[in-house]
């Protein structure tokens, strides 16, 4: 089958960045897709293959773009609900969205400011705020988020590179998990994503062998944040013990990890198991 392109948008002019793959099947459902890169190169690929299955699909890019922030600081998360309105605009009525990586984490982000997102499908999510990049005289919002002008609580750097050349030291190793890991063990329940904000289901997808981010440990404290709060939608927080941080179908960087030069067979298997529970949930719009 055939993509169709039925339009890219532009920041400057709609508020957002993307180009929608509309599935030629009169469904009112659309999926957001983003991604931990900068640009829509990859954001596309999924969003193709999302279209090919039958599910119209808005590839986005939340910085980088013209207009855009250039880096990872007081990304304006309004843009979301620019492309939510756009969506509803052009008849959509369920809109769920899909990130892995730092896009997961954006992907819970957007969905915790935006009630028209009834569905977030995370894969190697990173579970608090982070202090973003970038220098003041940028934006005065330090964290790497931003709604409305205001910033958010955020888990500050701190001597972050001291802290990972200790661990590396300790360890006797170097990853790049330890770096993310020190940063990450710093953050309190005050700067965890407000899942519980969300105003739909939630899938949370992890490996135990995520050599980027902790992921499997920040999803389970969000699904204990979410069992705090009373959330009363559906929420599953799904691990794969064969697969790496890479579980999107089309993986990057894999020459940067150790289990995915060990293991590629393995870690292959989980990305199209991954695939395979995406598409459920999808079919159904809700966790299964």
């Amino acid at each position: 089958m055939e993509f169709i392109q039925v339009k890219k948008y532009i920041f400057k002019k709609n508020g957002f960045e993307g180009v929608l793959y509309e599935a030629p099947n009169n469904d009112d459902r659309v999926l957001i897709v983003v991604q931990g890169l900068k640009g829509l190169e990859l954001p596309q690929k999924y969003a193709k293959l999302f279209m090919d299955k039958g599910y119209s699909s808005l590839a986005m890019s939340y910085y980088g773009g013209e207009g855009q922030k250039k880096s990872m600081r007081a990304i304006p998360l309004e843009q979301f609900q620019s492309a939510c309105d756009e969506l509803k605009r052009l008849g959509y009525k369920r809109i769920g969205i899909y990130g892995n990586s730092k896009g997961a984490g954006i992907a819970l982000l957007a969905a915790s400011v935006v009630p028209d997102i009834s569905l977030v499908i995370a894969a190697s999510a990173f579970g608090h705020i982070m202090q973003g990049t970038g220098k003041e005289s940028d934006d005065p919002c330090k964290a790497m988020i931003s709604f409305k002008g205001q910033d958010f609580p955020y888990v500050e750097k701190g001597n972050l590179f001291g802290d990972f050349v200790r661990r590396c030291i300790r360890e006797r190793n170097i990853r790049l998990l330890y770096f993310f890991d020190e940063w990450d063990r710093k953050g309190t329940t005050e700067n965890e994503i407000p899942v519980e904000k969300i105003n739909g289901d939630i899938l949370f997808l992890t490996s135990t062998n995520d050599e980027s981010v902790p992921a499997k440990r920040d999803a389970e404290l969000l699904v204990k944040r979410l069992e705090r709060s009373g959330f009363k939608h559906d929420y599953r927080h799904i691990n794969s013990e064969i697969g790496s941080h890479n579980l999107g179908i089309f993986p990057v960087n894999n020459n940067m990890l150790p289990r995915e030069k060990k293991y590629p067979n393995e870690c292959q298997k989980a990305r199209e198991e991954t695939l395979d529970i995406i598409l459920s949930v999808l079919n159904l719009w809700k966790v299964l």
